[in-house]
């Protein structure tokens, strides 16, 4: 118990040395930085969370051998405490809350109101449609072996770009992953996909509120 308390004040210890010692340059201590602050936040989060470890990770097809580290949470509630605290009312609304009282169960929480309506739609909104090659005729593909081609990852971008001239509205672009989703927005806004989103929606289209939601599945 007291070696777990002590992770608790690394990153405040670690901060009280380099201060005293003056440490001018701290990137050169980014890596002791990073172990203190993850024991840190170990040692803050008890309950609700623990430690994954993945010592071995799939890159194309083949087994690496670079062991990964996370905090991971496992309690919902914890997520959406702090918003039932701060707030007196809360309104909890989606297309997929079903079944509509396992919710609130998950996260803790006694609903004053609860409902379930009924939704029609006068006219198909969704309109399917597979695309397989790019502009280039390269080919586009969410398989895992392919993903991390540049050709596609560029692909996609510019299929975003060109959906965005012919959508009047705003769009929601799904991924397979968060990680994915992180590594594509990253490399967009590096090319210079993002701003020409941002451009076509807001000038093109001359709306004074963009939408642009990634989300993933």
């Amino acid at each position: 118990m007291y070696r777990f308390k002590a992770l608790k004040f690394m990153y405040s210890r670690l901060n009280s040395l380099m201060t005293t010692v003056q440490v001018v340059d701290m990137e050169e201590f980014d890596g002791i930085q990073l172990v203190c602050d993850f024991a840190t936040l170990v040692a803050t989060y008890a309950q609700g969370f623990m430690c994954v470890l993945e010592p071995v990770r799939n890159l194309h097809g083949r087994e690496v051998r670079d062991p990964i580290l996370q905090l991971a949470c496992l309690d919902a509630s914890l997520a959406i405490k702090p918003v039932f605290d701060r707030f007196q009312s809360v309104v909890i609304t989606s297309g997929t809350l079903s079944p509509i009282d396992f919710y609130p169960k998950v996260l803790s929480f006694n609903p004053v109101v609860s409902r379930s309506l009924p939704m029609s739609i006068a006219r198909q909104p969704i309109f399917p449609m597979v695309v397989s090659r790019g502009n280039d005729q390269g080919v586009i593909s969410s398989r895992f072996e392919q993903r991390d081609d540049p050709s596609v990852i560029r692909n996609f971008g510019s299929l975003l770009i060109e959906m965005c001239r012919v959508v009047p509205d705003g769009m929601i672009c799904f991924f397979t992953s968060y990680s994915y989703m992180e590594k594509l927005i990253t490399t967009w806004h590096d090319n210079g996909v993002i701003n020409k989103v941002l451009k076509r929606k807001v000038c093109l289209l001359n709306s004074s509120v963009y939408i642009f939601s990634l989300c993933s599945v």
